[in-house]
């Protein structure tokens, strides 16, 4: 991995962006203030990456970039790419080149910055980086290019990443439970599973949304998730699954859940993972309020915002 691309230029609108403040302000700063800048034939301004960076450091400025030394160009280019093209390969590409050579950290800020990122939501991030990124690092793997510890390495930096955006950062309070203010989860990954960084990403999306969340991680037995569900009334059971055993999986933990199941503590099952749909038809006299199957963050998402609203949104307390 090369280092800093010293011929990469911004417009006015992504220096701003990239210094934090607004495009008037960059061209006071380029006509006469400072800041070096050319400009096109038809007069737009346009002014190298190393010189905007070179000005943020001379005046105090903070920037994005500033942990990546000396690699901010490829970060710019890969947050560009995320944020203006949906394109979230040069992402994968550099954490997973950072990963390799042993810079773990580096992969843990990428992720924050990219989930910080107001003009990506969280479900996109999830989809479009996180899962394809955990996929490449699985098939790097495989092929021998990274060892089992530099995978847990990865997992690690990606469960980092995530917890710092949870919302639900202090400790619970029982009054708040039970006068039942928001709605209730468990999430939770499958007995036998041990990758927890889907179920991860759906504890933070839900927590962002509101609700409150009880995560007992991976390899988590469906009778705790049913022991959970009762003595907290939850909403919502989430669990998570992994190819190749996710249809087996699914029919075991739903015949084990109607077992435990009592009309007094009313939920909704959701399973998610990848190819799940394909690989199992639940069928059957099935007590719960209804069984969903997600493959994506973003379509679970939307499920949640239709059945129960929004963050800000009360209407799950009707629909309970």
């Amino acid at each position: 991995m090369q280092g800093y691309n010293s011929d990469l230029f911004l417009t006015t609108s992504e220096t701003a962006d990239l210094l934090g403040v607004h495009p008037s302000t960059v061209k006071r700063w380029a006509d006469g203030d400072g800041l070096d800048a050319d400009k096109t034939v038809g007069g737009h301004r346009r002014i190298y990456l190393r010189t905007a960076l070179s000005f943020a450091e001379e005046r105090g400025i903070d920037t994005f970039l500033t942990p990546f030394a000396p690699f901010e160009s490829h970060v710019w280019l890969a947050v560009r790419d995320a944020k203006d093209h949906q394109d979230f390969q040069r992402i994968r590409s550099l954490a997973l080149g950072w990963l390799i050579r042993g810079y773990p950290r580096r992969v843990t800020a990428l992720f924050q910055e990219l989930i910080s990122r107001p003009d990506l939501s969280f479900a996109q991030v999830c989809d479009e980086a996180i899962q394809p990124f955990m996929a490449e690092v699985g098939t790097a793997w495989r092929e021998g290019r990274l060892r089992i510890g530099e995978e847990h390495m990865a997992s690690q930096a990606i469960l980092e990443a995530l917890i710092q955006f949870s919302p639900r950062n202090r400790l619970e309070d029982p009054d708040e439970d039970a006068g039942r203010r928001h709605p209730v989860a468990v999430v939770g990954a499958m007995e036998g599973d041990h990758h927890q960084i889907g179920s991860m990403c759906i504890r933070v999306l839900l927590e962002r949304e509101g609700w409150q969340v009880f995560f007992p991680g991976a390899n988590t037995p469906v009778e705790e998730f049913a022991a959970i569900q009762r003595a907290r009334s939850a909403d919502l059971v989430c669990i998570s699954t992994s190819p190749p055993a996710a249809g087996a999986n699914m029919r075991r933990a739903t015949e084990l859940l109607r077992e435990y199941y009592r009309p007094t503590h009313p939920y909704n099952l959701v399973f998610g993972g990848s190819r799940i749909r394909s690989q199992s038809v639940l069928s059957g006299d099935l007590p719960f309020r209804s069984v969903e199957l997600f493959e994506s963050a973003r379509e679970f998402t939307d499920w949640v915002r239709d059945r129960w609203g929004g963050a800000d949104d009360k209407a799950w307390m009707e629909s309970a």
